[in-house]
């Protein structure tokens, strides 16, 4: 393929010895040596796949010999050299380094007109246009060639994340694609689902990595297939996987009990925090009620409690010992048993019962 001419302002025609300037008060003309030969390079892209050894090719129109002239092979984009080979000699000095050591110029072919570029390795770096340019003394040329990078990645893996919107959450995660790849969700009836999330990522070769989400949602058994394609190769990687019936039925039920669960949290979290409340209030109200009421010092064993017959007392008191006492760890208090007679009378546990009470 024929590239067009360069314009003045081009870099490459700045950089060019035989391109000379002519200027009239009026006008500026750029004098160009007529061409005695064309370059000629390939009507349509070159398809490589990534670590394939590719021969980019480029020829002169009529033949001629090439062997003394100067090819240049450089990147359109970026104007750098990928070879260069002057006076019968390779010279790697000028060259991009990410192609240093991987391209050779065919010189079987120089005789007759054939400039062909031999490169190594192809990486997905390498995707995208080149010029061939050729010159001698009194004639200049050049040629574009197209260079397309593939790849094909791994079997795309299929695995479950967890259950959304009532129905399941699904993964296909594949490495390895150069361009990005296209990626078709199948249902079992042959619909197409669409992605709820989609994540693209490369790695340091260049590489792309897919993960692409969907949620499924359905009454029946049936196959949900991922399919991952390669646009360029025309080729794709797919993966299947069954889900059955039960399994949508388990996502409602899961969820059923969820909600109750939550409910019965919540309710049981309300009544732990009103008797928690109940509590404190009465612990409060035994406390300023009962305080006063134990004498100065405690009877004498057998003595009865004049006025406090009944057993109530002793709940009370009881609960005096366990709420004060426990939870405030101060005050005297006194633990009381029935009697003999009846009549209430101080335990034989009435010191300790003090001393512990009291160290709180």
């Amino acid at each position: 393929m024929e590239r067009a001419p360069l314009t003045p302002r081009s870099p490459l025609a700045m950089q060019r010895p035989e391109l000379t300037w002519a200027q009239s008060p009026s006008l500026c003309v750029l004098l160009r040596p007529q061409a005695e030969f064309r370059v000629v390079g390939p009507d349509r892209p070159l398809l490589a796949t990534v670590g394939q050894d590719i021969v980019l090719p480029c020829h002169l129109s009529p033949r001629a010999d090439a062997r003394s002239w100067e090819i240049w092979w450089i990147r359109h984009q970026f104007s750098e050299t990928v070879h260069l080979y002057r006076n019968g000699e390779d010279l790697y000095g000028a060259q991009m380094e990410e192609y240093v050591g991987r391209t050779e110029l065919v010189r079987d072919g120089l005789s007759n007109g054939t400039l062909d570029l031999r490169l190594a390795g192809v990486r997905p770096s390498d995707d995208g246009q080149y010029v061939c340019t050729v010159r001698d003394a009194a004639s200049y040329g050049e040629a574009m060639v197209e260079l397309e990078v593939a790849a094909m990645g791994s079997v795309p893996l299929l695995s479950l994340e967890a259950h959304q919107d009532g129905g399941i959450r699904v993964v296909c995660g594949s490495a390895g694609w150069y361009p990005q790849p296209e990626v078709l969700w199948k249902a079992a009836n042959g619909q197409r689902l669409p992605s709820v999330s989609q994540r693209r990522s490369s790695d340091e070769r260049g590489l792309f990595e897919i993960q692409d989400v969907v949620v499924v949602s359905g009454k029946g058994d049936g196959n949900l297939s991922c399919v991952v394609r390669n646009s360029r190769l025309e080729q794709e990687q797919a993966s299947s996987l069954h889900i059955s019936a039960p399994f949508f039925h388990n996502v409602i039920h899961w969820m059923a009990a969820l909600g109750v669960f939550l409910v019965l949290s919540v309710a049981s979290f309300g009544v732990i925090a009103y008797l928690w409340r109940r509590k404190v209030v009465l612990s409060r109200a035994l406390g300023e009620s009962f305080w006063p009421l134990p004498p100065a010092k405690p009877p004498e064993k057998g003595a009865p409690w004049e006025g406090c017959g009944s057993g109530w007392l002793l709940i009370a008191l009881w609960s005096l010992v366990w709420v004060d006492g426990a939870q405030k760890g101060t005050g005297e208090h006194w633990v009381w048993e029935r009697g003999p007679g009846g009549d209430l009378s101080h335990g034989e546990k009435w010191g300790p019962v003090i001393s512990q009470l009291k160290s709180g």
